[in-house]
């Protein structure tokens, strides 16, 4: 079976080595490795590996634009990159410049193995520490959405007037009622129904009872 060529990049020996270490030499071949972004873009452009392991913080090319580079030049080559960063802004960029796969250096060793079989297969990989990020990030947005109601959107005479309407006063006993000319309730009913999205006067009503503005019996 051909052997999954890897390629490292870390301006710390004692951790290219520890990544070497990771993976087994049956399966995967470390055939090159580099401790700037320079040299990480030269080395893969000579080797194209089947995956490369970068470092995001590096001298000359941090690994982001090496990422860049190898997504839009050599996209054969897959990327792994390594990174204390957890936070949002740092795998959204990685993965935005072309990376299949982002790591945190605090990982146990395994992972990135686990990382590497993924990407080596196409598919996407990130720290279970980062994919919560991710997810916390998406229900917040959801709940965000969903918690936005256009009612709330409706000021306090907009929603007397809708009170009124749902109660089956006419616009003149509105205007009456509110001590307002017969034109600022037609305004009101307007703003209501542009601001709740509807086109006719049963929807209006029907909104007023969901929201228990009317007594129903």
């Amino acid at each position: 079976m051909k052997k999954t060529t890897v390629f490292i990049a870390d301006d710390h020996p004692v951790l290219r080595s520890g990544i070497k270490a990771v993976f087994p030499a049956d399966e995967y071949d470390v055939v090159g490795e580099a401790d700037n972004g320079m040299a990480a873009l030269k080395g893969i452009a000579a080797l194209r590996p089947d995956i490369a392991i970068l470092d995001i913080t590096m001298p000359d090319l941090d690994g982001i634009a090496v990422t860049r580079r190898v997504a839009d030049e050599f996209p054969e080559t897959r990327v792994i990159i390594l990174s204390m960063h957890a936070d949002l802004s740092r795998p959204i960029e990685a993965f935005r410049a072309g990376a299949l796969g982002y790591v945190l250096k605090d990982s146990e060793p395994g992972e990135l193995l686990r990382a590497a079989e993924k990407v080596r297969s196409g598919s996407k990989y990130a720290s279970p520490a980062v994919t919560e990020e991710i997810l916390n990030d998406f229900v917040d947005v959801i709940k965000k959405e969903q918690s936005h109601d256009p009612f709330d959107t409706l000021s306090d005479r907009e929603k007397e007037v809708l009170r009124h309407i749902a109660d089956g006063s006419t616009s003149k006993e509105i205007a009456e009622k509110l001590f307002i000319s017969l034109a600022t309730v037609k305004s009101h009913r307007n703003n209501i129904m542009k601001k709740l999205k509807v086109s006719d006067m049963a929807s209006l009503i029907k909104i007023a009872i969901k929201k228990g503005m009317v007594q129903t019996y």
